[in-house]
């Protein structure tokens, strides 16, 4: 049979391997772990057949270490205490040393023990809650890019997601006579790669089904904005409007706006569209968190917010409202230059809310044409994206962030953005201790691809915008490129350290069995194309689960504490209807969340709902 453990890096799984068979490393390892403060080093390559100790294998070096200089891992501790719930049915752990469970009992938020139900419920007393699990225990889901304030709105107002120009045009007319007059009309999602022709659309045509309603209708990567002419006259775009930095307003033959404003240039209208009160902010992060509950999710990484954001966060974990844990970016100059002075607020609320990291942009979106790109766009000769972010702004950010202990988290879509990052992060003299990200990642050349894994960052990347590449990126970006497009597989292969997350509502879906089934499949989140987008970038079941699992818990530094169900860490999980390891990968999107539980304390029950 063969090995499942390569340098080729084929698979995630490591088989078991006698702990007299690793042995004669752990000097090595120990001293690799010295050199790193403890941090986890995915890119040290072993490349002996026993043991791979690289990304695509999912097992940290700290966690080996465990291995070698202590005693297999026990289910239950010596002075385990006494267990304030108890969950008892199906267990997939994703820890290789005890895969499976019957069991698993909680106290104080954190795992006390795990293992037989015989053993487990020996440490019930007559106040402990047994809890019947009704379904497949998994590490709780984990999204490590989300918008979570965006995610309410989306809720709450047009949803443009998959439908073709004339049912967009027609939810925009139903809007406009129902609505008060004069009344703005918002949503999002809209994607031109369900139209045919799959065009940009104009003003002219909201003009036709608006009346005397201002519109915005935001595209599905929240990188452009489609308006109409009420929108262009109240912000005076004009024909001699320029672009401003880092923006593009798209103009006809006859130079004249058309109504789609594209990256920076969306800031030209925020003067007046309706400002966001404080409480509407307040309830859109509520019902969002509420949304993530249902989705399975315990932990979200929230991609770029400001001080008032944060300052709602903090205000639900004073009140014990905050039912997910929230690793957020701080965005913005004002919020990046508070932090700098402040410090990172690494572990508040017993690790329910993390601020240690910024949100940075240095391009835009493919889909937008923003995504900065070393060469033109296939479909737009003249076009090679948009810089956001000049390089010396970047890098004195970077340094910045580095000497006051944040991590930084680059969006870079774009071949020539994704080099940008990579080459500042090694100007600066970045670490894998630092555990920087760029998020995205989604053209990435062949020559970065080995420089991605030797200097140890993390790809951040979302497996559901297969659905979005497969419709247009073939025509964006042509047939020498598109093999460079959100190559999951081969990140991994050459020993990248991912992270998976949606972008939600930047992307077709924000659920994470969505984003199980697109990485196996290589399927949108709708099932299409049937035959899977360049299928060659499937990944397996066991890769998939990690990378939402353990992934997003290393990049925000929490593996100690999540990513697997292991005594000590956080009682984190999510309950699916059946086992995702032997579904057929086609049934993978039909799967159902029957429970969510964080800290021990269940926030989703399907039985209730």
């Amino acid at each position: 049979m063969k090995e499942t453990c390569q340098v080729e890096h084929q698979r995630l799984r490591v088989p078991a391997q006698p702990v007299t068979d690793m042995t004669n490393a752990v000097s090595r390892v120990l001293k690799s772990v010295r050199s790193t403060n403890g941090a986890t080093r995915y890119r040290t390559a072993w490349t002996s057949r026993k043991i791979c100790l690289c990304a695509a294998c999912g097992l940290s070096l700290v966690a080996v270490v465990s291995l070698l200089v202590t005693p297999a891992a026990v289910t239950i501790h010596a002075q385990s205490p006494a267990a304030d719930t108890i969950f008892i049915g199906e267990i997939l752990t994703l820890d290789r040393s005890h895969p499976k469970a019957e069991a698993m009992a909680v106290s104080g938020g954190r795992i006390v023990a795990i293992g037989s139900r015989s053993e487990v419920e020996a440490l019930a007393t007559k106040n402990t809650l047994k809890i019947t699990i009704n379904g497949v225990a998994l590490p709780g889901f984990a999204d490590a890019h989300i918008h979570v304030a965006g995610v309410g709105e989306q809720l709450e107002k047009l949803n443009l997601r998959g439908l073709g120009k004339a049912e967009v045009l027609a939810k925009v007319a139903e809007a406009a006579r129902t609505s008060p007059n004069g009344s703005w009309i918002t949503g999002g999602g809209w994607d031109e790669g369900f139209w045919h022709p799959a065009m940009f659309p104009t003003a002219k045509e909201l003009d036709a089904v608006s009346a005397d309603h201002p519109v915005a209708l935001s595209r599905i990567d929240g990188h452009s904005t489609w308006i109409n002419s009420k929108v262009l006259a109240l912000a005076k775009i004009v024909r001699n409007t320029p672009d401003p930095d880092g923006g593009l307003i798209r103009r006809d033959t006859a130079h004249e706006p058309t109504g789609m404003l594209v990256d920076r240039a969306q800031e030209l209208i925020r003067g007046v569209i309706p400002k966001t009160t404080h409480a509407e902010q307040e309830h859109r992060i509520r019902i969002a968190l509420q949304q993530f509950s249902r989705w399975g999710l315990t932990s979200v990484h929230d991609a770029g917010v400001g001080l008032e954001t944060i300052s709602i966060y903090k205000d639900l974990l004073k009140r014990g409202e905050l039912p997910v844990r929230v690793y957020a970016m701080a965005n913005g100059e004002a919020a990046i230059t508070h932090y700098l002075a402040t410090g990172p607020e690494f572990d508040l609320g017993n690790g329910m809310l993390a601020v240690r990291s910024f949100k940075l942009f240095l391009d835009g979106a493919l889909g937008s044409r923003g995504a900065e790109m070393t060469d033109a766009y296939s479909d737009a000769p003249r076009e090679h994206g948009l810089e956001l972010m000049k390089d010396t702004d970047f890098e004195r950010v970077v340094l910045s962030a580095r000497q006051k202990g944040f991590q930084v988290n680059t969006h870079a879509i774009g071949d020539r953005a994704v080099r940008r990052a990579l080459d500042t992060f090694e100007n600066a003299g970045v670490t894998p201790n630092d555990r920087f990200r760029i998020e995205h990642a989604s053209i990435v050349t062949n020559g970065d691809l080995s420089r991605f894994a030797r200097l140890g960052f993390i790809a951040s990347i979302q497996p559901v915008f297969v659905g979005e590449y497969s419709r247009w990126a073939d025509e964006r970006v042509g047939p020498s490129r598109v093999h460079w497009v959100l190559r999951t597989h081969d990140l991994l292969n050459a020993g990248v350290i991912l992270a998976a997350g949606t972008d939600y509502p930047a992307s077709d879906s924000g659920s994470p069995l969505h984003t199980l089934y697109c990485a196996v499949t290589r399927r949108g989140a709708d099932g299409k194309p049937e035959g899977g987008w360049y299928s060659d970038q499937r990944i397996d079941v066991d890769q998939a689960l990690r990378m939402m699992t353990a992934g997003p818990a290393y990049a925000a530094f929490q593996e100690k504490d999540s990513g697997a169900l292991t005594v000590g860490r956080y009682a984190d999980f999510t309950v699916i209807s059946a086992d995702p390891y032997k579904v057929p990968s086609s049934d993978l999107r039909a799967l159902a969340i029957r429970m969510t539980v964080v800290a021990g304390r269940v926030t989703f029950d399907s039985v209730e709902h």
